[in-house]
């Protein structure tokens, strides 16, 4: 007997809406930087986007002839019904893993703000070793490209078994308006579910304003100062950046090690020291800003109480942002489009592409 509902098994559907807004080359973000790192050509100029992605997580097998939808309110100015579709089955959404040729090199990986390479930098990995030991800041930058289906980066997108979603699947979408509100009432309905999730959003779990990162640096040779605005939501920052100093030699730096995010909220500035670069004709930089983060559940549930549950709901609001330090001079007589084409595909090497392809899953 197929159990469909949350509850008949005693564990809840789980359902996710992420808000993500998008600025930098080709206003994709760490999903459209790594993209372009793995040969993925950016076209579309820098301005800022938005975009949604909803994910619902049966615990059971999703019956077939389902039926399910979400609600948005006026104001995001699409649907108003959006379809979710997915994997339906727990065996679903697998794919196994391709063997990728080892070349031989190394992966540099510096850390924090500074003019000035702090003692004991950089951390060493030989291309072999690196899965096993890439510092978790750096694995995580790889789940996130894993994740393919980010709507920014136009990305094929995979589902986990049991999972339904959206975009992914839904030909009429034709991406979300700048000028889009997520503010107001949200409702899901599907036909296996016995409750609708229903949650409502507030001014404060609206989409973040575009991070504006930037840089005075023309070139990777000296100090590469970096800012962003002042998100007044965001709780902190991710930043990291890539570059290569030959077919062999990777350079990884990350704002800070050992926490996420890596930065407070209340900083809006971090400098690459040095020499971490300078080997390296030029590098990409990415952000990420941490906006607020919200749980709703059904039934709610007083201080000290144990009810079980029927579904659970979590928003998330995030914003990306990148750069390119040294496209400058890439693009020195040469059309803009062009040059940004050509930059992409010197920050990384093919040999070197291909190992952090195996690492990232394109």
């Amino acid at each position: 007997m197929s159990l469909a509902a949350g509850s008949s098994l005693g564990a809840p559907v789980n359902y996710e809406m992420n808000l993500t807004t998008t600025s930098g080359l080709g206003a994709g973000g760490t999903m459209n930087t790594l993209g372009m790192l793995f040969g993925a050509k950016d076209r579309s100029g820098s301005s800022a986007t938005r975009s949604m992605e909803l994910r619902l997580t049966n615990p059971a097998d999703i019956p077939e002839g389902y039926q399910a939808t979400h609600s948005v309110p006026a104001a995001m100015r699409i649907g108003p019904q959006l379809p979710l579709t997915g994997q339906r089955h727990s065996r679903g959404g697998e794919r196994g893993e391709t063997k990728e040729s080892q070349p031989e090199g190394r992966v540099l990986i510096y850390w924090g703000c500074a003019t000035t390479i702090p003692k004991g930098q950089p951390e060493i990995i030989d291309f072999k070793a690196l899965a096993a030991r890439m510092p978790p800041e750096v694995m995580a930058m790889t789940r996130q490209s894993r994740a393919s289906g980010h709507p920014a980066s136009g990305a094929p997108a995979s589902l986990p078994p049991r999972t339904l979603g959206w975009p992914w699947g839904d030909d009429n979408f034709r991406g979300i308006p700048g000028e889009a509100s997520a503010v107001g009432e949200h409702a899901v309905t599907a036909s296996f579910m016995p409750q609708e999730i229903r949650y409502t959003l507030d001014a404060n779990l609206d989409f973040l304003e575009p991070m504006g990162l930037a840089t005075s640096a023309g070139n990777t040779r000296a100090t590469i100062p970096l800012t962003w605005q002042a998100l007044a939501r965001a709780r902190g920052y991710d930043l990291h950046a890539v570059g290569s100093n030959s077919e062999k030699e990777m350079v990884i730096w990350l704002a800070a090690k050992g926490k996420s995010p890596m930065l407070p909220g209340r900083q809006h500035e971090c400098t690459i020291a040095e020499g971490v670069f300078a080997k390296s004709p030029m590098a990409m930089v990415a952000a990420q800003a941490f906006g607020p983060l919200q749980g709703f559940a059904y039934p709610p549930q007083k201080p000290g109480e144990k009810k079980p549950l029927i579904w659970t709901a979590k928003v998330r609001i995030n914003a990306y942002d990148n750069l390119m330090v040294g496209m400058q001079d890439a693009a020195a007589g040469a059309a803009r489009e062009s040059a940004k084409d050509s930059a992409v595909d010197a920050v990384v090497p093919a040999g070197v592409g291909g190992v952090l392809k195996g690492l990232f899953g394109h």
